[in-house]
């Protein structure tokens, strides 16, 4: 029968729930008081049960058949995700993809993360452990964003039974503007209820951030009895080994007045490097035949191979432990093995006494070839190893016949450790070798341009996560009133630590006279491995004289007040009763970023031996880092919200039922101002198995606190400079700013459902969402062009005043580059879905399927960025040719049509079929993400311009679960699956590792086994 069938038989429903009631027996001396609480109980959610039948009817078909066994109590309180009335009479307007406990045990998943692949909606996650850049100024341990429908981190609301989780305190740059996320990793998975995905703005519901809609977590507050479960996993081929070791129990006690929920979770994976990967062992990409020939890219044979050895995927890296250096006599040049050809005299190197050659290192002029560089990849991790704790509680206890009081508790512990490759100096950090330095071979001083001390070791890399959540609240009834007021705290921290080079040490080991201090920048590398440091070199006494742990804290905080209201029936329409509710909200966010005093600007570089450059205020002392100040920041948000649901037809010839939901939200910053958003939606349901529901909705998202309390955030970035005609490293300085506003929105959605029979629902619902004043800044290379611009029109002007260039080469000294309200951004998708069950004498039959589609990602371009486009295209070559670097056009990024490129394929697919029969179950699950471009690697046919396109990806997973004899292991049940089947490799693309990891994982075969005993 289908969810709004079922709805107009609600007297019907009352006789069953009554029934039920009267016929439960029970065991033990307090029969009569058991049975009054049971009364109390189902009378209680009698009504609830009918606000989950449109969108939930599974649900509530499991509701009932646990009620109808029932002997003891315990009918669950129901709330819907995307309404705050609980007798709603139109839930089914919104579209909301529900993942059971039984979903999530068959998928296998351990962590949040892997949990999140399960929705197709889900976009790029660029917080992972897989991440490539993963420096200090990353979100960079046991952390996974949620990015719904691709618009960017932030644009998700994500609450926990319904209240908002705290932020995870790390940061990562998005568009190059710092992003915040709750973390997916936080909650014990097998602890999981359900997880429920309201794929639509809920701003007027939830308030700030649901823009792109909401997943609200409901773990388990009814359970009884007590669990154990043990899963073991291992990837073949790699050190990738994971061991999850859970639990649960609960309990009624005091009476059965007093319920406790508590549920814990211990897992552990190793780190996995990036050399125990074939296509992830090297940064060059060059000559890798994982990339298509030419006869694949165009049908033809006749020409070379545009990309098999693209100079776009050489990725190897110019500062080497060979290092570049510059004197007045020599010039520019560096160092290479004495077996090359290029090598000086040593009696050209200004110094009788030098060594050089016969180290078997010699002196090349000009800079590090193009072709050489040093791999990045044979030091690093491709996957963080990590260990984490979880532990969830939930207490209830039945003050009265109306009123229940209940707490929550969350706690949550997690190490995470990386490796990657000691760093160089940036550009700001160059400085000044004495003529006296008891290494320096030639007798004058010596410029050090790019140095890395591999012979430092690897950065390993330690993130500590710690959050805990408290929360009390009440609920009861009042009258006819439904009612709940919470008291919530919560706090995330992380801590950070990573060995790195003090610069300021660095120099002066390198300018000691004194061999024993004395460190050799000048012995290159191992000539048989130039990825390595000389084995015969410096001494580690040396070296731990500037090595310094740094360290980077971050805490986020959350405190909430809410006190919310509903009534089923506020008044009568013909059609049917008008539900409503209510409430207010008040909270308070906190957060702080502190970091060593090497790296916030506490200490600055200096060139001791060369000088005070104009640069040196942009230098910290932590080698290869960009200065960064500590932050802080805080605000209050109060905020009131109504809602009404209303039944406006019902019985018409083509109009079973017609509901209308309104809702209002209006919300108070203490630092960006305030907002009034409002939302409707509607649901047709035309007969028996057609129901069709639309919405419309405007949304906000406040500016993170990081985007607003940054101040000076120094970054450099290599760009290309058409007025030198040079690319180098370019030092930006960002800062926001509390005059920011909130970024608003607008969303349509509609959509249908169709249910031809009992056991088959069809559903499609199309989306649109426009959003203005998105925070960003104008990219540092569009700047750079402006600046090219302005100067071409007014030669005598200074160009863009944004910009500060300066010294005999009139290099960018600085940009200056705030956060500002600038982008407009317009998307539209469609998501389908089907679930089929089937009944046969071979079993039961369970297929599920969700495909998400974007249609449309249009980023709108800024007036600086379309005056520079515009330019780009002019009439005027010499307008043209002023924009130009080396001869080539310089590519303005980030505007226009995005859809297929980087992390936004236009398709993303998950599926499952699902068998049980007896004590036997099977299934498997398969995902599919269609192709996008890679927008960094560019080829060329016939004189015409391509971008690579990444293949699509899809994997296969498989599981068979058995359920033991009781005579043998009483409620015992085994499975063994298989993630990624057939061992498939995530599709090539030029980053670093390989592959996309914001979009691909690089899990390959990887089997598991996963014991769980129930008592």
């Amino acid at each position: 029968m289908s969810a709004w069938l079922t709805y107009n038989n609600k007297e019907q429903i009352y006789i069953q729930l009554n029934n039920i009631m009267n016929n439960a027996t029970y065991d033990g001396e307090s029969d009569e008081k058991k049975k009054a609480i049971f009364k109390h109980k189902l009378k209680r959610v009698s009504l609830c049960v009918l606000a989950a039948l449109t969108a939930q009817s599974t649900l509530v078909q499991q509701a009932f058949a646990e009620e109808a066994k029932a002997t003891k109590k315990d009918v669950e309180r129901i709330s819907v995700v995307g309404s705050h009335i609980k007798v709603n009479h139109d839930t089914g307007a919104l579209p909301v993809t529900a993942i059971s406990a039984e979903d999530i045990e068959n998928s296998g998943a351990l962590s949040g993360a892997e949990l999140l692949s399960e929705i197709p909606q889900q976009g790029d996650v660029s917080f992972n452990s897989s991440r490539a850049v993963g420096g200090v100024n990353d979100a960079r341990g046991d952390v996974s964003s949620y990015n719904l429908r691709g618009l960017g981190t932030g644009n998700t609301l994500v609450l926990l039974n319904g209240r908002r989780l705290v932020l995870h305190p790390g940061t990562q740059s998005e568009n190059f503007v710092p992003v915040t996320t709750a973390n997916a990793n936080t909650l014990p998975v097998r602890g999981l209820k359900r997880v429920e995905i309201l794929r639509d703005g809920a701003a007027a519901i939830y308030g700030s951030d649901a823009v792109a809609g909401v997943v609200n977590y409901a773990l388990k507050d009814d359970y009884e009895g007590s669990e154990l479960n043990l899963n073991y996993g291992s990837e073949e081929g790699t050190d990738r080994d994971a061991v999850n070791f859970s639990g649960a129990t609960g309990f009624f006690f005091n009476e059965e007045k007093t319920h406790l929920s508590m549920s814990a979770g211990y897992y552990k994976r190793k780190i996995i490097m990036a050399s125990e990967k074939s296509y992830a062992k090297s940064a060059d990409l060059r000559k890798n035949p994982r990339f298509p020939d030419y006869v694949t890219v165009t049908g033809k044979d006749d020409e070379g191979n545009p990309i098999y050895n693209n100079a776009d995927l050489h990725n190897l890296n110019s500062s080497t432990p060979w290092g570049e250096f510059r004197t007045g006599t020599l010039g520019t040049f560096h160092l290479q093995p004495a077996t090359l050809s290029g090598c000086e005299d040593s009696d050209a190197l200004g110094s009788p006494t030098s060594t050089l050659n016969v180290d078997g290192v010699c002196v090349d002029r000009g800079s590090q070839p193009s072709n050489d560089g040093y791999d990045r990849n044979s030091e690093r991790s491709l996957s963080s190893g990590v260990e984490r704790a979880n532990f969830y509680g939930l207490l209830t206890h039945e003050l009265t016949n109306d009123i229940e009081l209940y707490s929550e508790a969350l706690d949550y512990y997690a190490k995470a450790e990386r490796v990657r490759e000691q760093t160089s100096n940036l550009t700001s950090q160059r400085f000044t070798i004495a003529a006296d330095a008891y290494y320096n071979p030639f007798g004058e001083d010596v410029n050090l341009r790019k140095y890395r001390p591999v012979d430092t070791g690897p950065r390993n890399i330690e993130v500590i996560d710690k959050s805990y959540r408290v929360l009390t609240g009440l609920r009861g009834f009042y009258k006819d009133w439904d009612w709940d007021s919470a008291v919530l705290y919560s706090k995330a921290n992380t801590k950070d630590t990573a060995n790195r080079i003090h610069t300021q040490r660095f120099q002066e080991a390198i300018n000691s006279r004194d061999q024993a201090t004395a460190y050799d920048v000048f012995n290159g590398a191992d000539v048989n491995n130039t990825n390595s440091g000389d084995p015969t070199g410096n001494s580690q006494a040396v070296i731990d004289n500037f090595m310094i742990d740094v360290v980077r804290e971050s805490e986020t905080e959350l405190a909430l007040f809410d006190f919310k209201v509903s009534k089923a029936d506020i008044f009568a329409l013909p059609a049917g009763d008008v539900g409503f509710a209510a409430g207010i909200e008040y909270r308070y966010e906190n957060f702080f970023d502190i970091r060593s005093n090497a790296l916030n600007t506490s200490e600055q570089f200096l060139d001791v031996v060369g000088g005070v450059k104009a640069v040196d205020q942009f230098a910290s002392t932590v080698l290869g880092s960009s200065p960064t100040p500590d932050a802080s920041g805080s605000r209050n948000v109060f905020s009131a919200y109504g809602e009404l649901a209303i039944p406006l037809l019902e019985g018409l010839p083509m109009i079973d039922r017609l509901d209308m939901q309104l809702a209002a939200r209006y919300e108070r910053f203490s630092d960006v101002g305030d907002v009034l958003k409002p939302k409707v939606a509607f649901s047709w349901i035309v007969n028996d198995y057609v129901q069709v529901r639309a919405a419309y909705s405007e949304g906000f998202k406040a500016p993170g606190l990081p985007q607003v309390v940054a101040v000076d955030i120094s970054r450099i970035n290599t760009r290309s400079d058409p007025l030198t005609d040079a690319r180098y490293g370019l030092l930006e300085v960002r800062s926001g700013s509390d005059n920011l506003k909130p970024e608003e929105s607008e969303s349509i959605s509609w959509g249908f459902v169709i249910q031809p029979t009992n056991n088959l629902t069809l559903t499609a619902d199309w989306w649109q969402l426009d959003q203005t004043d998105t925070v960003g800044l104008i990219n540092s290379q569009t700047q750079v062009l402006y600046d090219a611009l302005l100067r071409y029109e007014d030669p005598s002007s200074n160009g863009n005043a944004l910009i500060t260039r300066g010294g005999d080469d009139n290099e960018v000294i600085a940009l200056k580059n705030d956060y500002i309200n600038l982008q407009d951004r317009e998307s539209s998708g469609v998501d389908l879905g089907i679930t089929y069950d089937l009944d046969t004498d071979f079993g039961k039959f369970k297929f599920k399927a969700n495909a998400a589609k974007l249609m449309k990602f249009y980023q709108l371009v800024d007036d600086v960025t379309a005056q520079v486009i515009a330019a780009q295209n002019s009439s005027d070559q010499g307008l043209v040719d002023a924009l130009k670097y080396r001869g080539n056009e310089v590519t303005v990024t980030g505007s226009g049509d995005l859809i297929g490129q980087n992390g936004r394929p236009k398709w993303r697919v998950t599926s499952s079929v699902d068998w049980k029969q007896d004590a036997w179950g099977a299934g498997l699950r398969y995902r599919y993400v269609s192709g996008f471009e890679d927008t960094s690697l560019d080829y060329s046919i016939a004189d015409q311009d391509f971008k690579y396109q990444v293949d699509g990806f899809s994997r296969l997973d498989a599981y068979v679960n058995y359920s033991l004899p009781n005579n043998i292991i009483d409620k015992t049940k085994i499975t063994f699956g298989v993630k990624n089947l057939s061992d498939k490799k995530p599709p090539i693309a030029d980053e670093t590792f390989g592959y996309n990891s914001s979009v691909h994982s690089s899990l390959g075969r990887y089997f598991y086994v996963n014991i769980n005993k129930k008592f």
